[in-house]
């Protein structure tokens, strides 16, 4: 089972030093974690009430580093773990720019990158960067089919609604190529699930529920073999929390939930340790403790 730590939060134990996610990262890839994530926002605006999820947990004014910038930063101080976004709000970034910059992390990790990607819930995002929020889907995937397309061929063309150019080279490419991982974070439907499976790898559900992790991969799977792939389609989600008689969030009882959720169609678990560390000196014990999920 692949363990993935999200380290959002994290260096908030740390007077907010970005710089602690080295030393994190380097415990979690001894301990023998197949990656780490990162998560994105560009930047914030005050309308945190129409987060879809709940409580959005921090503040505008909050700070978020921006997460590809931080894992070329861990890629130098580590050399098997994997590094990713979960999820990297795709439709912000110029795809040319993006590709370039995917290109050169993972040039930079010799092939560690893997890429989550999603597009985002906040509209005022849209608006900082120049890009139409009503026109996010189109540019979502045009984006991501440009990547891939920049990753794979010399010279290359594109002519779609949004993006259109001739003759283009953009070196360096990957060292993965084109199979640089892409797992998506959107809700699945049978539309999605075909796009997925043309330029995709995997999902990353948005929800913990046992039957929406399932319906999910029924879809994705029905894609993968109607469209040929040999390969299997990874789904790389969270385990659902779960509280002690106070209401505390509890990591033994949460990780008593994998069978579970590896049952429903999990085949790779991410776990934000921020939910069940109360100061520094609980990170390393955390991430231990995980790490007996390996052996599922």
């Amino acid at each position: 089972m692949k363990l993935i730590a999200g380290l959002f939060g994290l260096h908030n134990f740390f007077d907010g030093d970005i710089n602690s996610y080295i030393e994190i990262s380097k415990t979690a890839e001894d301990i023998g974690f197949h990656g780490i994530s990162l998560t994105d926002h560009v930047v914030m605006g005050k309308n945190l009430h129409k987060y879809p999820f709940g409580n959005f947990p921090l503040p505008s004014e909050a700070p978020w580093y921006e997460p590809l910038t931080v894992l070329t930063m861990v890629a130098s101080h580590t050399t098997k773990l994997h590094l990713g976004t979960a999820v990297l709000i795709a439709p912000l970034r110029n795809p040319a720019l993006l590709a370039k910059t995917a290109a050169t992390i993972d040039t930079i990790s010799k092939g560690r990158l893997e890429l989550g990607v999603g597009m985002g819930w906040q509209e005022e995002e849209y608006h900082a960067a120049g890009v139409p929020f009503e026109k996010r889907s189109e540019i979502f995937w045009e984006t991501l089919e440009i990547c891939q397309l920049l990753w794979e061929k010399n010279q290359a063309s594109f002519d779609g609604s949004i993006y259109k150019f001739e003759d283009i080279w953009c070196q360096p490419q990957p060292v993965q190529g084109a199979d640089l991982p892409l797992l998506f974070g959107l809700k699945m439907t049978e539309k999605t699930a075909e796009k997925i499976s043309d330029i995709g790898h995997g999902w990353i559900p948005i929800k913990t529920d046992e039957e929406f992790i399932s319906n999910g991969k029924e879809f994705l799977q029905a894609a993968f073999n109607k469209n040929n792939r040999i390969d299997k389609p990874r789904i790389r989600g969270q385990l659902p929390t779960q509280v002690d008689d106070s209401g505390v969030p509890n990591l033994e009882l949460t990780l008593k939930q994998a069978e579970k959720s590896i049952a429903a169609g999990l085949t790779e678990i991410e776990i934000f340790p921020i939910n069940f560390v109360r100061s520094k000196d609980d990170i390393e014990p955390v991430l231990r403790a995980i790490s007996d999920l390996s052996k599922l």
